[in-house]
C-alpha cells in the first residue's frame, strides 16, 4: 500500500503564550568546565596537533550563541514568558500547547526537541551559518527576529515532519525525528526476528535502522546512498538491517524496506540484553530484552517547522 503526504504546508495560527529556547553547552564551556578555566583549557587543546586552531573555532562558536542568545532576548516582547532550557533537560521539560519552541545551535537541537512536541511551533536559529551547515535551521538570527512578532501571533506558516515510532507490546513508546536504532548495546551483533508484510525471518546484524524523510540524509544515507532520500513530510519510514550475517539458521532476505501504519516493522527480541533509541541519544531509551517486541511505523504526531 502506498503512503500518504501529510500537507506539506500547516498554519500556525494560535496566539503562543510562552518562548521557550533550548540551548547545549558550547565546546569552549564544556573545556573549561573540565579544565577550571580558559586559559588550562587553551594550554591542554595546544598539546594536540592543531589544537590551538580548534580551542580558536571553540571561543569563536561560543561568542556567537551567546551574542545570539543576549538578541533574541532583547527582540522578545517584554509581556511574554519565557524559558531557557539545556538539551540535558528536555526529556524531563513539560511543554505547553501555547509554547513557540526555539532550538538555538547545531541541527541535532531540533531533533532532541522535535519527539518531545505535539504540535508547537519549532524553530529552528542558525547562531553561526560560517560554521554549522544548518539543514534543519531555516532561520538566521536576523530573519528570526524579524519572523518573530507573526510567529508568537500564530500568522506564521509551518511545515509538517513526520516522527518515527517504536511501541512495545508491555507499553514502551519512543520516539525519534530522524531515526529509530534497534540492536544491542555493545559491539556484539544483536539477535532478533523480523517481521514486515509477508516475510519474517531470524537475522543477526549490527541492527536495524528505521529513518524519517528529515533524518534520512544522514545515517540511513551513510547505509544506502542516494536512494534514502524522501520527503519528511510522507508518511512512512525506511528501514535498512545494518551489515547481516547468513550464517547457519539466520536470513538475509529483508534487509530494507518502507514501513507504515498499515504495513509496520515488527521486531522480536531474541537478546539476553538489547536496546531502542532514537536519534543517536543511548541515555533515552527503552530495553528490548529476550520476548519484547516492538512495532515501528511512523508516528501519529508531527513537528510543525516553522518556516
Amino acid at each position: 500500500m502506498g503512503s500518504r503526504k501529510s500537507p506539506p504546508r500547516l498554519i500556525a495560527n494560535e496566539v503562543r503564550e510562552r518562548v521557550v529556547i533550548l540551548t547545549r553547552l558550547s565546546e569552549k564551556v564544556a573545556l573549561e568546565r573540565r579544565y577550571g578555566t580558559v586559559a588550562q583549557a587553551a594550554f591542554m587543546m595546544t598539546r594536540a596537533r592543531e589544537g590551538d586552531a580548534d580551542f580558536k573555532r571553540a571561543v569563536k562558536s561560543d561568542d556567537a550563541q551567546s551574542s545570539a542568545l543576549e538578541r533574541i532576548r532583547k527582540a522578545l516582547p517584554r509581556d511574554i514568558q519565557t524559558v531557557e532550557i539545556d538539551r540535558n533537560l528536555v526529556a524531563q521539560f513539560v511543554f505547553d500547547p501555547g509554547d513557540l519552541v526555539v532550538a538555538l545551535g547545531q541541527d541535532g537541537l531540533v531533533a532532541n526537541v522535535g519527539k518531545y512536541l505535539d504540535g508547537q511551533p519549532l524553530a529552528g536559529v542558525n547562531p553561526d551559518p560560517n560554521a554549522f551547515e544548518g539543514a534543519l535551521l531555516p532561520f538566521t538570527v536576523d530573519s528570526f527576529i524579524r519572523a518573530l512578532p507573526d510567529a508568537i501571533a500564530g500568522r506564521r506558516d509551518t511545515r509538517s515532519a513526520v516522527l518515527a515510532e517504536a511501541s512495545t507490546d508491555d507499553g514502551q513508546i519512543l520516539r525519534g525525528f530522524n531515526e529509530i536504532f534497534v540492536g544491542a548495546p555493545t559491539h556484539q551483533s544483536a539477535r532478533y526476528r523480523l517481521s514486515h508484510g509477508a516475510a519474517s525471518e531470524l537475522q543477526s546484524s549490527s541492527g536495524v535502522i528505521a529513518a524519517t524523510g528529515s533524518g534520512s540524509s544522514g545515517w540511513l544515507r551513510s547505509l544506502i546512498g542516494e536512494a534514502a532520500a524522501f520527503d519528511p513530510a510522507e508518511e512512512k519510514l525506511k528501514f535498512c538491517v545494518r551489515e547481516a550475517w547468513p550464517g547457519r539458521g539466520f536470513s538475509t532476505g529483508v534487509i530494507t524496506g518502507e514501513a507504515t501504519a498499515q504495513n509496520p516493522l515488527i521486531v522480536e527480541s531474541h537478546m539476553a540484553r538489547g536496546v531502542v533509541f532514537a536519534d543517536g541519544i543511548e541515555d533515552d531509551a527503552i530495553a528490548f530484552d529476550a520476548g519484547v517486541t516492538i512495532r515501528i511505523a511512523p508516528s501519529g504526531r508531527r513537528v510543525n517547522l516553522l518556516a
